[in-house]
């Protein structure tokens, strides 16, 4: 069921030994948006019962039946519902079935039926997925009683869903202060002429002897008691704590920032995972370029331990917490192969297509060693509904690594609806927690305008992290744009390994994904190790000699490096990445930046338009973090309405134009510092004041005591 702000119930009723738990989901109020929800929370509650019951003989749908509510408007009207049943009988979304109840108003709000759908009846969307719809008329309760009952029966011996269209009206239109007849006239005066349902139901009981007329106002007035009883106790009500599903007892909420504990793990076990992401069945027929291309060469670099590409990061971060003992489910359009033929998660049989997961076969190590499943679902080609599932599974069960993986990063714009109500807000709203991970390929490569933003700057508007920094307290998102495999591979094992959930989006690679300088060593991935919010330039030798920083998130910093190491003027300049947005690393950026004490020219470079990217959002936090007298330049692509340019020469000149614009004025700089080293040779020879000092030099980085209290903890 589904309301807005939710409490779970427990009933009991007569001839039943055992009472009937009764989870009602949050909704955010978008018509019909918790459907897919309710999907993968009931799918998800539904087998981890059957896993702590240790029930070997388990089908879906055996211990939760799902409710779902709908007006007759949106069930007819919103594309979720369609795409909700589309997937209602795939294998890795099926629920066991889904009873329906539409409560048929025969009103959209206060547009009639005959404007609401061009079908007879409201139920008509479900005939594509051959379930069975049946008609009630609202006015006979027991008939609804029968069809209940009829629905019930259906979905346990068959395991599909089933719709009840309940045929009624709504007394006062859409809500006691709607006045309906200014719409619907003639419906509203057949309405307000007739008795109500329960005073015609009550009249056929006493007319039939099965009820009296004392009875019938002896409980009328008990039920107005309870009532008024419970109104009047609202006004003293102290909300507690919502009742959440077993599991995120275990788990807590964050209070304040928190810090990067190790998630690193023992080499040997990662080299063995490694040879098992690509170990098969002698009875597997691989592919020959799988074999060449994919299997060959991971195993290689695992006897080296170094060139790790994300593939193989991911694989040893999934197959290191099954070991654990999590359980990862991987979901998404092509996932199992990935977008860019990189994962192979799954590899199919050539003979038989059979399909074969193979971290799903590696050994435990003891017999009380519990080992995770992976599963790797393709998903059918829609985002809203399916993302709505994750999240469902995601805030039913904190110890499954729920993921979703867009195919482009743009694509993830058809589920806006999960993202705003749910994912990026539902802890605020109903103190409800999730994990879910979000992976959205991100990249200006030639892709064109619909292939290459996954819109970052929409994800960090999302974000309550404060400008100025004045709390600690946690924001909502994690939005990271890591640069490294190991980096990856960290984030992901951080997921799960802490002891609170926050939802993670992920600028996702694409060219990084084959780039061989954007490889990682073994080593980096061991115990000690975490992941890093900020990263230093590794280039820089002297940091006294940097008179440039340039401030850069994602692949872009590649180019940059390239460029940094092909220019003689290099060495006077730093590149530091920032690997996560939000929260904002305050603190590991100006401990980063502060090494840096003689530079006087700060620039934030991107490949995203001024307007989108996330300049918008890093430049005040970096602005309030420099010293005296310095400024954040801005170097990239001028203001689009589209993400990129649909031309790829033109996509590539912008490209060239901007990189270069981030060396100009190198020299100049230089001279500064030569300058200035002049300078300062002269005051020590003469014991005064040099008469020419650049005026950047004269900042003071522990100025900004708000972050240099902390720096020294980094």
């Amino acid at each position: 069921m589904v309301v807005d702000l939710a409490k779970s119930a427990t009933l009991n009723y007569p001839g039943i030994d055992s009472p009937i738990n009764v989870d009602i989901l949050c909704n955010a109020c978008h018509l019909d948006s918790g459907m897919p929800i309710g999907m993968g929370k009931s799918r998800t509650k539904d087998i981890n019962i059957a896993r702590a019951k240790n029930n070997q003989n388990h089908t879906i749908g055996d211990h939760v039946l799902p409710v779902s509510l709908h007006g007759d408007s949106s069930f007819a009207g919103q594309g979720i519902v369609a795409e909700s049943l589309g997937m209602s009988g795939l294998t890795h979304f099926t629920n066991g079935g889904t009873v329906h109840v539409i409560i048929n108003n025969q009103v959209g709000y206060t547009t009639p039926a005959s404007h609401t759908r061009t079908t007879r009846y409201a139920s008509d969307i479900a005939k594509f997925v051959d379930i069975p719809i049946i008609h009630v008329n609202g006015d006979y309760p027991e008939e609804l009683a029968r069809a209940a009952r009829t629905a019930v029966a259906y979905r346990q011996k068959f395991r599909k869903d089933v719709v009840i269209d309940v045929w009624t009206f709504r007394k006062r239109g859409h809500n006691e202060l709607d006045e309906p007849s200014f719409t619907q006239p003639a419906m509203y005066k057949r309405i307000n002429s007739r008795k109500s349902i329960p005073a015609m139901y009550e009249g056929k009981l006493i007319e039939s002897g099965e009820l009296t007329r004392e009875k019938a106002d002896k409980v009328r007035k008990q039920w107005l008691e309870s009532l008024n009883i419970a109104f009047a106790d609202s006004f003293s009500c102290n909300p507690v704590d919502p009742t959440r599903p077993p599991g995120w007892s275990k788990l807590g909420a964050p209070h304040e920032y928190p810090t990067e504990e190790a998630t690193g793990v023992n080499t040997n076990e990662l080299s063995n995972i490694g040879v098992k992401s690509v170990t098969t069945s002698e009875s597997v027929t691989v592919h020959p370029r799988i074999e060449r291309f994919h299997i060959k060469p991971r195993l290689k670099k695992l006897q080296e331990g170094a060139g790790l590409d994300w593939a193989t990061a991911e694989a040893l971060a999934f197959g290191s917490l099954l070991a654990e003992g999590y359980n990862v489910r991987l979901s998404g359009q092509d996932v199992g192969r990935g977008t860019f033929s990189q994962r192979h998660a799954m590899l199919v049989c050539q003979e038989t297509e059979k399909v074969y997961v193979p971290l799903n076969h590696m050994d435990a190590d003891s017999q009380e060693q519990r080992m995770g499943k992976l599963e790797v679902v393709n998903s059918n080609l829609c985002e809203g509904a399916v993302v709505g599932f994750e999240y469902g599974v995601s805030v039913e069960d904190p110890f499954t690594l729920a993921i979703w993986e867009a195919q482009f990063g743009d694509f993830y714009n058809n589920s806006q609806t999960m993202f705003d109500g749910y994912i990026v807000s539902g802890e605020t709203k109903w103190g409800q927690q999730n994990g879910l991970v979000l992976l959205l390929p991100h990249g200006f490569d030639g892709g064109g305008p619909d292939h290459s933003s996954c819109r970052l700057e929409r994800h960090l508007q999302l974000s309550n992290d404060p400008v100025d920094g004045h709390t600690d307290a946690m924001p909502n998102i994690y939005v990271t744009y890591p640069t490294t495999p190991a980096q990856f591979f960290h984030l992901l094992r951080r997921q799960v390994k802490r002891n609170f959930r926050k939802p993670l989006i992920v600028a996702a690679p694409k060219t990084m994904l084959r780039l061989a300088s954007a490889t990682s060593a073994l080593n980096e991935m061991s115990p000690g190790t975490c992941f890093k919010p900020v990263l230093d330039d590794p280039t820089t030798r002297d940091p006294h000699s940097v008179k440039r920083v340039m401030v850069v998130s994602g692949k872009l910093y590649y180019d940059l490096a390239k460029l940094k190491n092909e220019n003689p003027l290099g060495e006077h300049v730093a590149i530091v990445r920032v690997e996560e947005l939000t929260p904002f690393p305050r603190r590991e950026l100006f401990h980063v930046l502060s090494r840096y004490d003689n530079a006087t020219d700060f620039v934030w470079v991107q490949e995203e338009p001024r307007n989108a990217g996330a300049y918008a959002f890093a430049a005040p936090r970096i602005k309030s973090m420099l010293p005296q007298h310095a400024t954040l330049r801005y170097v990239g692509r001028s203001e689009h309405a589209a993400t990129c340019s649909g031309v790829e020469t033109q996509q590539a000149a912008e490209h060239v134009q901007l990189t270069t614009e981030a060396f100009d004025g190198l020299r100049g700089l230089v001279a500064d510092l030569v300058i200035d080293s002049i300078a300062t040779q002269h005051e020590k020879q003469h014991d005064k004041p040099a008469s020419v000092i650049s005026a950047s030099v004269s900042h003071r980085w522990a100025s900004r005591a708000v972050y240099a209290a902390h720096s020294s903890d980094h």
